[in-house]
């Protein structure tokens, strides 16, 4: 039979039919498997596990699809060790099986650090250092001088403390702050909203004190926020202690009692600036 012939048979259109089905079966069976390996289609929600303990993030099944990294350790006064602090991916996100999911959480003690020179800086300066590596800010004490907001003394439990002298991450420094008798007041920082470390970083960079804190529900490193403060003034003196109150912001609670406190603000700022307008008018009608 010639090759032209050949063409022309009913067996050549088999031939021809059964090597297109077998392509396009190859080709199928090919996307599957592919399919299969990269796992495609296949995704896992990320469980919340920030505020849990590495023990309880043991028991959760969902977890049996990842892998747990501990990226870093931070001291945190009154926090137990081994609590998540923050995790990457976030809690809800859609992921391929075997991800890992990296976490920061609480150490047992803090590490061992020098002290950092924070005298002959300004106020916010000493703030920024003192945090960064760890340690937190007491109390801070002004006393009369020639240049406001220049640290003059750095304490740790009522001691002078040195350049370098070996501290611990989470330890309270005390410091002492140069403040002229015509410069003696800060303004309120916009602290609503902020974290408790945000928060408490702000109101010392700005010449206060942190006083008592309280909690609407579990304390929370990254979802307790600011709804309210005491005292409310816009205009306060260099020392002043201010009180917090948090909320968690997940809670239903939270948009309205910072609103609710918001609008307070603003009613009182109002009736301040009416009291000084009318105070202007008394005096002027004395001359």
């Amino acid at each position: 039979m010639s090759l032209k012939q050949f063409l022309k048979s009913k067996s050549c259109l088999v031939h021809l039919i059964l090597i297109v089905v077998s392509f396009l079966l190859l080709l199928v069976l090919s996307f599957f498997a592919l399919k299969i390996y990269t796992r495609q289609g296949k995704e896992f929600i990320v469980p919340n596990l920030e505020g849990k303990s590495l023990m309880e993030i043991e028991s959760i099944k969902e977890m049996s699809n990842f892998n747990l990294i501990i990226i870093d350790s931070i001291y945190k006064e009154d926090s137990p060790s081994g609590i998540v602090l923050t995790q990457e991916p976030i809690a809800d996100s859609k992921v391929k099986k075997g991800r890992k999911i990296y976490v920061t959480i609480t150490s047992a003690s803090g590490d061992e650090l020098n002290m950092p020179l924070c005298t002959d800086i300004s106020l916010k300066t000493a703030v920024q250092s003192i945090s960064d590596i760890g340690l937190r800010i007491g109390n801070i004490t002004f006393i009369p001088g020639d240049i406001s907001n220049v640290v003059v003394e750095q304490r740790k439990n009522g001691k002078k403390i040195r350049q370098n002298d070996k501290v611990k991450r989470g330890d309270v420094i005390d410091l002492v702050v140069e403040m002229n008798i015509n410069n003696s007041t800060t303004n309120m920082p916009d602290i609503l909203g902020k974290t408790e470390a945000e928060a408490e970083r702000m109101l010392w960079s700005a010449g206060l004190n942190v006083g008592k804190k309280t909690f609407d529900g579990p304390k929370d490193f990254n979802h307790s926020r600011v709804v309210s403060y005491e005292p409310t003034f816009k205009g306060l003196t260099l020392g002043t202690t201010v009180s917090l109150h948090f909320i968690n912001d997940t809670k239903k609670s939270y948009n309205k009692t910072l609103r609710d406190f918001e609008e307070q603000l603003i009613l009182e700022q109002n009736n301040y600036v009416e009291l000084e307008e009318g105070l202007e008018i008394d005096d002027s009608e004395l001359w």
